[in-house]
């Protein structure tokens, strides 16, 4: 599903897209936002790559229901600094489990942080 005009980010000019299931991705789109509704982690991760090499797109939402599925292929987005940034969202029916920003960075940069 995608949405007419997209969300852009304010400092960098480019696009906010999201992927998710359909509540998820009907819920951003009111706020603008363009999506792709997916309903396995293999179209999750279809969309997600489609999404990475689309000119202008400076932002992904993922949808939580398949960041975990997703993770070394965000985790690999996340040190590719030309790329656009892939941000994992809660889904309506999902769990938070909130993680603390020095876990999700040592994740990705796979060493721990002395704070």
């Amino acid at each position: 599903m995608t949405g007419a005009g997209g969300t852009t980010l304010g400092g960098r000019g480019g696009r906010i897209v999201v992927v998710g299931p359909e509540d998820t991705v009907l819920g951003l789109g009111l706020l603008g936002i363009e999506g792709t509704v997916v309903a396995n982690a293999r179209d999750a991760a279809a969309a997600l790559e489609r999404a990475l090499a689309t000119p202008g797109v400076a932002m992904v939402l993922l949808g939580q229901a398949w960041a975990t599925a997703l993770r070394d292929r965000i985790e690999a987005a996340a040190v590719d600094t030309d790329g656009p940034l892939v941000v994992e969202v809660p889904d309506p029916d999902g769990v938070t489990g909130d993680v603390p920003l020095t876990e999700r960075v040592e994740r990705v940069l796979g060493m721990r942080l002395e704070v």
